[in-house]
């Protein structure tokens, strides 16, 4: 398994909206390129309407090959484009991605 970690930051009071919009604008998508969500956490375990909310997506894909399939689709893909550079913004501060493996599994990924 891979997983790919969403970490966004939220504005104040925005964590919820943002939650929603991206299930609704960009989780779908994710989907449709062979991502499956497998967590979304939230930090602190409340919604905070006078503070930043941290959300954690996880994604998971079967193997390397399907993480890198899906990247290459969402490259092409004007909707992702329009999400995190139009609709997005409005609800964080900040955001970043990692892609993640077992430990255990990284000699047999290095092996392309």
């Amino acid at each position: 398994m891979i997983w790919i970690v969403d970490e966004v930051e939220t504005r104040p009071g925005m964590g919820a909206a943002f939650l929603d919009a991206y299930m609704t604008h960009y989780a779908p998508g994710n989907e449709a390129r062979g991502l499956t969500l497998v967590h979304r956490m939230v930090e602190p375990a409340m919604w905070l309407d006078d503070a930043p909310n941290r959300l954690l997506l996880v994604w998971q894909a079967d193997h390397a090959g399907a993480v890198w399939a899906a990247k290459h689709r969402a490259r092409g893909d004007a909707e992702v484009a329009r999400w995190w550079n139009e609709q997005a913004p409005p609800f964080i501060l900040s955001r970043r991605r990692g892609t993640y493996a077992p430990a255990e599994a990284l000699e047999a990924l290095a092996n392309v």
